[in-house]
C-alpha cells in the first residue's frame, strides 16, 4: 500500500463549486487538509481510439481528453469523476493563483492528481493542462 494515498472515498473530502478563477467554470476544492505528495483524485473516462477523439475533438468535445502512455485516450466528458474539475491556474487566463498540483500516475500507473505542496482544507486545486492543451483550445 502507498503512504501517499489518502484513504477515504473521494466524496467525503473532495467537492465542486464554482471555481475562484474567472470564467473558469465549476472548480474543485477540498474539505480537508493535503499534504505533499499525496494523490488527491484519479481520472476515469471512457477509453477511446484515435478516430473516435479526431471525431469528438471536431465537435470539440475534447476538453476533457487525459492522453495515455498506450496511445489510447482517456475521455472524462461523459463520467462522474471529480479530477476533471481542477482547473489550470496557470493557463491562458491571468490569475493570482500558482498551480498546487499535477497530473502524473499513482503507483498502479492510474492517471491522477497530485499535490505538489500541502493544500488546506478549503482551497481549490489548480494543475497544468501543458502547452498543447492550451494551445489547442485559446479560442
Amino acid at each position: 500500500m502507498s503512504l501517499n494515498i489518502i484513504e477515504a472515498p473521494e466524496s467525503d473530502y473532495l467537492y465542486t463549486e464554482t471555481s475562484q478563477i474567472k470564467n473558469a467554470g465549476t472548480g474543485l476544492f477540498t474539505a480537508i487538509d493535503i499534504f505533499e505528495e499525496e494523490i488527491v483524485a484519479l481520472f476515469k473516462g471512457e477509453i477511446i481510439n484515435n478516430q473516435e477523439a479526431e471525431k469528438r475533438a471536431l465537435l470539440n468535445e475534447d476538453r476533457y481528453f487525459v492522453n495515455l502512455l498506450d496511445g489510447s485516450i482517456m475521455d472524462s466528458m461523459h463520467t462522474d469523476c471529480f479530477a476533471k474539475y481542477a482547473n489550470d491556474a496557470e493557463g491562458l487566463m491571468e490569475s493570482s493563483f500558482k498551480n498546487n498540483a499535477i497530473i502524473t500516475l499513482d503507483d498502479d500507473n492510474n492517471v491522477c492528481i497530485k499535490a505538489i505542496r500541502n493544500i488546506d482544507a478549503g482551497e481549490e486545486i489548480f494543475c497544468s493542462y501543458g502547452k498543447p492543451y492550451w494551445k489547442k483550445h485559446a479560442n
